[in-house]
């Protein structure tokens, strides 16, 4: 009995060991949510997998009820803006008549001349690479996602900076404006031309379902497929990046099925949950709402889920918008703890992320009928355009990063307002007592502080500390019971650095309260992270109406850090641009705001930017480099001729902008930018661009013939400095040699000289023996020209072991071993006789013989193992004349250091540099050759389509889909095992609609987002 109790008391024990290690693994594997040092900081980018063999499927979220707005206090509802906000934008912007009906003229537009810098030069000015080589902003690869699903939802917050209802921005109204039409008038194309065009638009189709087959297989519902590994991704959030982002793609491809099947999939996503604790906006916002507003546009409406969707995903982002001047955080943190505290936007925000919001929310916000949408992303635009009439560094366009904060706290005479009614002040007795000018007590006197736990009555365990943390601020704590416990002095250094300053108090009231009066103590008045007052309605009421205005002076836009500035069409910055005169289309036409700052934009471009690159072929094209200044470009600019394939947007964005505005100069300048990054493309071993890379610019892009002095002057600028350090160094060491040849020609006739003087004495008699070879040593022996070693030197055979032993010497006798004769405890005596020393010597050969044989056949035995020596070509003996010796002190020249670049490099013909030079599956270029083709109509951009199609399908497939490669110099076409979402979304597309019929999306009727999603633009002559 006693031992049955026992084994189920090990039984017990084992069960609850057993509960206890699993639960510890499943706190182990829920996800963190770390706090960083403020709101609206961009995150930390790290590599890694989300990891994953199996898609797993989440049950479809409760329908989100409309969240009705709470009653606020008097001083929310007055709340004024610090952005103008005008009721209708057409109205405070009106479309001046000339433009509606006459196209703006511009002559035939010539580039300035171009300074070129080298490579050298050019990196020294560089900071940072922001090319996002692996990933574009917003990825977050973090270790995979635990299989515990979250129970946090995001939750509908009251604004903390509301937009009155009368100071809401609505959409332009009246009838759209006549804009002039982009697509080529086409002709119907020759039955011969139309079956290479299906054949290849069916080529295409099949890549596409090929890669949709892997997805939906391998990673339905996830972000990304690994093509490789057949494993998933979840970079975005989780919420299947590539299923939406594809939608519209399925549809333009005609694969109505797999559509259906994907948009009944839409119900699934739940928007109100992640495992990632912050959404990317931009990422988010052309990719996810982007894709729904697109393949609701394209389906003509059928699918309302889609816009439900799209709205219910709205309303969570504009949380990010909740901030004193508007700005959004681009990176807004969704769980309720973080959204209920009030925030401002970065002091470094990207430009690209700030500017490429305004598609999608004008988009949603036609289609639902809500001002608010619009509104947020108005309040952006007027504040860039109000930034470009102020002027930036380089005039016109904006540099890469951005204080969007609307807030300047280095003002040396900003006065902090009270954020809470006054209190009694801290004012002790013994500082009443002293006069002016009083030095404070030593402070060896203080008292130290201790962290201690207040006493509760009836606590056994008061030698305990307790640690609290504090609500909304997981990463902040306190000690229980340390602040009431220690002196009064103590507790007001505890208030926060940015808490109300209080006024001095009267002189009447210097001595302070009585000893029995109560001292009131100090509360933190302000958030320590944010710096916003805790008790926003009293703040307000303090300051006035005017919004973040109550620690730092309002400001507009500014430079996210001072000094020299960067500015660019490339990556962070390239999608803002790209919307001006998207912007522009979206809204008809009536909004004039987005064509002016177009036209200030180009005319950047045009004037610093734009360069035409030395190439071998002599080929007439553009790129657009990056430019830094300091504010005054014709003195201190500088251009780094950059090649970027995310640069290789703006031919179509020129070339369409040129069709709507009516600058036809621009239509040249679109077609050389687009072959530009075509060019790029067909001078790689794999026929495709690299990310990134910088070419030699000519100085005139009018005259500009190819010249390999001044392309390898370009490569290598001290190359004069190098061989002149060569001729210096060959110089040297010839002296050095001639040097050390004539001093051992003067020791050869020194040697000489004595040794006849030696002979000369012994003929006189004076010397009783002749100088002989052992009375040199072995050096002076060898230096005479007849000695024996010079002699065989001289030949060509090696030198003999026995060369030397006709001559007796000690060193060449063998010993004969000596042996004992242990029994008569005497050694046996040697008999040193000429028999022996034969013997001896025949033995010694014999020995040498043995040992030379033995190495011969290690030697065949090694030649065995590797190849038969009858295969091994025999090679000549070189002579000595033939030999040639590597100095590894010798400087190079300037042609070897050249080609020793190129190659260790594997620089294609005219490249000076590669930055980055792996491909991840980018559409930037065929884009643009897609807008050349729809825009002029001309065939052989469908033939230069099809070369990049052909090389980089080569490179690219695995057995899932497609993957990004590692480097596009290397023929190995080493994968990543990534598929970016918008390799479906936007490359594919994009060579599909290449070889469409030119109805298909038509320019005239649809406007893309910069990730490729059609938006239906308003129809002329329809009253919005």
């Amino acid at each position: 009995m006693l031992r049955y109790r026992r084994y189920r008391v090990f039984l017990i024990f084992a069960a609850i060991l057993t509960l206890v290690i699993v639960r510890l693994r499943h706190t182990r594997d829920w996800a963190q949510y770390p706090l960083t040092a403020g709101f609206g900081n961009t995150p930390a980018q790290k590599e890694g997998n989300y990891g994953g063999s199996s898609p797993v499927k989440t049950t479809p979220p409760a329908k989100i009820e409309e969240a009705k707005e709470t009653p606020r206090p008097k001083t929310q509802q007055k709340l004024a803006s610090s952005t103008p906000t005008p009721k209708n934008i057409a109205s405070s912007t009106p479309v001046a008549e000339g433009l509606k009906s006459t196209p703006e003229s511009v002559p035939q537009i010539v580039l300035p001349d171009r300074e070129p810098l080298p490579p050298t030069k050019v990196s020294m000015e560089e900071e940072d690479l922001d090319l996002h080589p692996v990933a574009p902003p917003g990825r977050q690869e973090l270790p995979a996602f635990s299989a515990v699903p979250t129970t946090i939802h995001w939750e509908k917050q009251v604004e903390h900076f509301p937009v009155p209802a009368e100071s809401i921005i609505h959409l332009p109204t009246g009838m759209p404006v006549k804009i002039p039409k982009i697509q080529h008038a086409f002709n119907d194309e020759t039955p011969t031309a139309k079956i290479n065009r299906e054949k290849r638009q069916s080529k295409v189709k099949e890549e596409f379902k090929k890669a949709w087959t892997g997805y939906k297989k391998h990673a339905w519902l996830h972000d990304e497929l690994s093509p490789v590994t057949g494993n998933f991704r979840n970079p975005f959030c989780g919420w299947a990046a590539t299923l939406v982002d594809s939608l519209d793609t399925l549809w333009i491809m005609g694969l109505e099925d797999e559509f259906e099947e994907a948009a009944k999939a839409i119900d699934m996503i739940d928007f109100t949950t992640s495992p990632r604790s912050d959404i990317p906006m931009f990422e988010t916002t052309i990719r996810y709402m982007g894709g729904l507003l697109a393949a609701y546009d394209v389906s003509g409406g059928k699918y309302k889920n889609l816009l439900t969707k799209a709205k219910e995903l709205g309303e969570i982002l504009m949380g990010a918008f909740d901030t004193p001047n508007r700005m959004p955080v681009l990176y807004y943190r969704w769980k309720p703890t973080f959204a209920s505290q009030p925030h401002r936007a970065a002091q470094r925000s990207n430009l690209a992320e700030l500017g490429s919001l305004s598609m999608e929310f004008t988009r949603l916000s036609q289609l639902t009928n809500d001002p608010r949408y619009y509104d947020a992303i108005a309040r952006i635009t007027l504040a860039l355009s109000d930034w470009q009439d102020r002027g930036t560094q380089l005039p016109g366009v904006f540099p890469d990063n951005v204080d969007a904060s609307g807030c300047n706290r280095t003002v040396a005479d900003v006065q902090l307002p009270k954020s809470v009614p006054a209190e009694a002040p801290i004012s002790p007795a013994k500082d009443a007592e002293e006069p002016i000018g009083f030095q404070p007590v030593n402070p060896e006197n203080v008292r130290e502080v201790r962290p201690r736990k207040k006493k509760v009555k009836g606590d056994k365990n008061d030698h305990m500390l307790e640690v609290q943390v504090l609500p909304g601020e997981p990463s902040k704590a306190q000690i229980l019971g340390w602040a009431e416990d220690l002196p009064v002095g103590h507790k007001q250094k505890m208030v926060s650095k940015r808490d109300a300053v209080e006024e001095k108090p009267p002189a009447a009231d210097l001595a302070g309260p009585s000893p029995n009066t109560p001292i009131p103590t100090l509360s933190p008045t302000t958030d320590s992270i944010t710096g916003l007052p805790l008790d926003i309605p009293a703040a307000k009421a303090a300051v006035g109406d005017t919004v973040g205005d109550w620690d730092c002076v309002v400001q507009g836009l500014e430079p996210a850090s001072p000094g020299r500035g960067k500015f660019s069409m490339g990556g962070g910055q390239d999608s803002t641009y790209e919307y001006f005169p998207k912007e522009y289309l979206l809204l008809g036409g009536l909004d004039e705001t987005y064509r002016k700052m177009y036209l200030k934009t180009i005319d950047a471009v045009r004037k610093w930017m734009l360069y035409r690159p030395m190439v071998p072929d002599n080929r007439d094209i553009l790129f657009s480099g990056s430019i830094t200044t300091m504010g005054d470009p014709e003195l201190d600019l500088k251009l780094s001729a950059d090649v970027e394939h995310l640069t290789c947007f703006i031919g179509g964005m020129v070339g369409m902008s040129a069709k709507i505005f009516g600058i036809e100069g621009d239509l040249e300048i679109a077609k050389r930018l687009a072959d530009g990054c075509v060019w790029a493309y067909e001078s790689t071993l794999t026929g495709i661009m690299p990310e990134g890379a910088t070419v030699m610019p000519c100085k005139s892009s009018e005259h500009c013939t190819w010249n390999e002095t001044a392309y390898w002057e370009f490569l290598d600028p001290t190359g004069p400095q190098r061989d002149e350090n060569l001729r210096e160094y060959i110089a040297n060491r010839a002296a050095l040699e001639a040097e050390k040849e004539a001093k051992e020609e003067a020791a050869k006739v020194a040697l000489r000289a004595e040794a006849e003087l030696a002979n000369a004495e012994v003929r006189s008699g004076n010397s009783t023996s002749p100088l002989t070879e052992e009375d040199l040593s072995d050096y002076e022996l060898d230096a005479l020209p007849d000695s024996p070693g010079s002699a065989a030197l001289k030949k060509d055979d090696p030198v003999s072991l026995h060369k030397r032993q006709t001559v007796s010497s000690p060193k060449l006798e063998i010993p004969k071993p000596i042996t004992h004769n242990f029994q008569d405890g005497v050694p046996a005596a040697k008999l040193a006789t000429s028999q022996d020393t034969h013997e001896q010597t025949a033995n010694a050969k014999t020995m040498y013989q043995q040992k030379s044989e033995h190495t011969e056949s290690e030697l065949a035995s090694m030649a065995a193992v590797g190849r038969p020596a009858a295969n091994i070509p025999e090679s000549p003996t070189p002579t000595t004349q033939d030999q040639v010796f590597y100095d590894p002190g010798q400087p190079l020249s300037h042609k070897e250091y050249v080609e020793q670049v190129i190659n260790q490099q594997s620089l294609p013909p005219g490249f000076a540099t590669i930055k980055s030079r792996k491909y991840i599956l980018r559409p930037e270029a065929i884009e643009s050759v897609w807008y050349m083709y729809r825009i002029t109509g001309d065939e052989t951009w469908q033939d230069k389509g099809w070369r990049m199609f052909e090389s980089i399908i080569n490179a690219t497939s695995t057995e899932h889909g497609h993957s990004a490669i590692y480097d596009v110099l290397d023929g190995a076409h080493y994968q990543i095992d990534e598929m970016e979402s918008f390799w479906l979304a936007e490359t594919l597309k994009y060579f599909y609609l290449l070889y469409s019929t030119p109805d298909v999306i038509s320019l005239d009727e649809w406007v893309l987002n910069t990730e490729a999603h059609p938006f239906k633009r308003p129809v002329a002559g329809v009253k919005t």
